[in-house]
């Protein structure tokens, strides 16, 4: 059975006036001026008075880990925090066990989203068999498969005369290259950025020079073959220097910055801390800032993820041999909200942009409308709700976040941690509620149900 459903009084995030908006059959049936749509047109109503209604979020930047890794995460639960942080949309990185670099792989792996993904799923695909950056995959079969991205997820490319010839036999296949900038005989050692924590802690450094010359590299080369270009997790003010310089006259190339770039330093490090062990490593407030410039500015085309889960044993050892990565999906829009929204460093119209636009237009996507017949595609959040963190709240199945439940399962926020500790946080009922296809099929129209959300700031609204 199909739902309708009323959203009423919702401030634009585009600055237009509040507004309701009817959704039925998968589809904006109705939108005007704030207060004169009846509730009695839909069966649910929710009061979105003084929340902010934006378009659903694409992340083109997380790790699935399903199929044969569901130690770490499953889609279900991966895509239970995607929409949980406001996030309709995902490509998955080609990291699964086996890696996806052949047709039949990619096949399974949308046989379980088909089942089991809350969000739309978009796969990308290896750019070398078995992730082992020797051989090239079969491009053709991943194209014929939908795939947009050819990446080796987090692996730096090493092999320049294989990543030579890849670009040139792929620049007619309508095939983007993801790529992180690295020269991986200058970090082969390290475990984090160099500077006066890594000194302390005794932890090899991986200069910013590394990534800013595979990226000048990288860049060369898409050049040369005429290949279209996305830069991963760019994390150093040189790199963001580079891209501003090379954009304006190279065609294809885009960025993106993962969210904790934005939000940390190595200095939250503090004592060996693994949850703030990342790739590229977390760099200095200088780059952070710019960075952040980098975004609006549009030099950096995306803001994504890179949820990266990880088994907690692994995340228990040393430093140098803990795996690198946090979880973000849960947190993904609050985090950005409390600390770019709230504090002046990023504009709504800017967030819309750089997370929901531009992502979808690298996929070849048309931008999310919020007009009357639109597919219904929708975020409304809430500035002033509260997002407690606790194993409760967490719908991923990893933990590996820069914030532990405490045993009266209320938010312990560690300093500089995405989330503000506050003395009247607590686990909370119910914020809103999320509209999701029962069917479990990609299908806009199939059926749909509602179920509460807990602890997210607002509602989740993905039909």
């Amino acid at each position: 059975m199909k739902t309708s459903v009323l959203i009423r009084n919702a401030r634009m995030a585009s600055g237009s006036c509040p507004a309701d908006i009817l959704v039925s059959g998968g589809v904006i049936s109705g939108k005007a001026p704030a207060g004169t749509l009846s509730a009695d047109s839909a069966e649910t109503v929710i009061d979105a008075s003084g929340k902010l209604l934006l378009p659903g979020l694409f992340d083109i930047h997380a790790h699935l880990c399903q199929p044969g890794r569901e130690d770490k995460e499953r889609i279900a639960t991966a895509t239970a925090a995607a929409l949980h942080g406001g996030v309709t949309g995902l490509m998955a990185m080609p990291d699964t066990a086996p890696v996806m670099d052949n047709a039949a792989q990619i096949t399974t792996f949308m046989e379980i989203c088909r089942t089991d993904a809350l969000v739309d799923v978009i796969p990308s695909g290896c750019l070398t068999k078995g992730d082992g950056g020797e051989e090239q995959a079969s491009y053709d079969s991943l194209r014929a498969k939908g795939v947009r991205f050819i990446t080796d997820g987090d692996r730096a490319p090493d092999n320049m005369l294989l990543l030579y010839r890849a670009m040139q036999y792929a620049s007619n296949l309508n095939l983007t290259f993801a790529l992180r900038g690295d020269v991986p005989a200058l970090t082969a050692r390290a475990a984090m950025h160099p500077g006066t924590t890594s000194y302390r802690l005794g932890l090899a450094g991986s200069p910013s020079c590394a990534e800013e010359i595979g990226l000048e590299t990288i860049i060369r080369l898409s050049v040369d073959t005429g290949n279209s270009l996305h830069v991963q997790t760019v994390s150093t003010a040189g790199s963001a220097d580079i891209l501003r310089r090379c954009k304006p006259e190279t065609t294809g190339l885009s960025a993106e910055v993962a969210l904790h770039h934005l939000l940390f330093t190595h200095e939250d490090v503090g004592c060996y801390d693994t949850n703030y062990k990342t790739l590229p490593p977390l760099r200095d407030r200088k780059d952070v800032d710019a960075l952040i410039e980098a975004v609006n500015d549009g030099t950096i085309d995306c803001i994504v993820s890179d949820h990266t889960p990880c088994t907690p044993f692994s995340k228990l050892q040393d430093f140098v041999v803990a795996p690198q990565g946090m979880i973000s999906l849960d947190t993904f829009l609050p985090a950005i909200y409390q600390y770019l929204v709230q504090t002046g460093r990023m504009s709504w119209e800017t967030v819309v942009r750089a997370c929901s636009d531009a992502p979808r237009r690298l996929m070849g996507l048309s931008p999310v409308s919020l007009e009357e017949g639109a597919p219904a595609n929708l975020v409304v959040f809430d500035p002033e709700g509260e997002t407690p963190v606790t194993d409760e709240t967490l719908r991923s199945r990893a933990r590996n976040f820069p914030c532990s439940p405490s045993p009266a399962s209320a938010p312990v926020i560690r300093k500089n941690s995405a989330f503000r500790a506050r003395a009247d946080w607590c686990p909370a009922p119910a914020h809103g509620w999320c509209l999701s296809r029962s069917s479990g099929t990609l299908n806009p129209c199939g059926d749909w149900t509602v179920s509460p959300i807990c602890g997210c700031s607002g509602y989740s609204v993905k039909i």
